[in-house]
């Protein structure tokens, strides 16, 4: 009977001939000797819910006696588990917290400076292809052979009317000069 009990954070991962539990480690409310070399682990759900292992079964941790492996059960109980609440952790949490909040205030600001900036109406239309309108987006004053163009093809076809990008993005990349040649979607 191969016994094993590992240290798994917030609990105790027992594993009994190859069936494996997980016992979370508040649930326990004691671990102590119940005969000569019988560990019990009380999980205060009764007798049919308790733990009893042979201490001479049990190949980890690794012991000498039913008292010695009492005691490492203990201790697995006792060690500092990063995750709980101590001072240490929320103060790093704090610290995360006040990144994220940083982060977050500056991409609000960009956000709102891009919808400031961006055009909602046209700077250039162009309407001279039979059913297709080219509408030019770009800040004041931009050439139209500069990279700053978002374009959007309209295409109106039998009563459907097809809105597309160049390059399929709206970003401010595109020259209003190539309009015609650029692929749209």
């Amino acid at each position: 009977m191969a016994v094993t009990i590992e240290n798994n954070g917030v609990s105790l991962k027992i594993t009994d001939n190859g069936t494996i539990r997980y016992v979370l480690k508040y649930q326990i409310k004691e671990v102590g000797i119940v005969r000569d070399t019988i560990i019990k682990i009380d999980v205060g759900q009764g007798a049919l819910n308790n733990f009893y292992f042979d201490q001479t079964g049990v190949t980890l941790p690794v012991s000498v006696s039913a008292d010695d492996l009492r005691d490492k059960i203990l201790a697995m109980l006792q060690t500092s588990i990063s995750g709980f609440s101590t001072e240490v952790n929320q103060n790093t949490q704090i610290t995360l917290m006040q990144a994220l909040q940083s982060s977050v205030t500056d991409l609000s600001n960009k956000i709102t400076t891009n919808m400031n900036t961006a055009p909602l109406t046209p700077s250039l239309v162009d309407e001279s292809i039979p059913n297709i309108v080219y509408n030019g987006f770009a800040a004041p004053g931009a050439k139209a052979t500069d990279a700053v163009w978002s374009i959007q093809k309209v295409t109106k076809i039998l009563g459907i009317t097809t809105y597309q990008w160049a390059g399929g993005t709206t970003t401010y990349t595109k020259i209003w000069n190539s309009r015609i040649i650029l692929i749209y979607s």
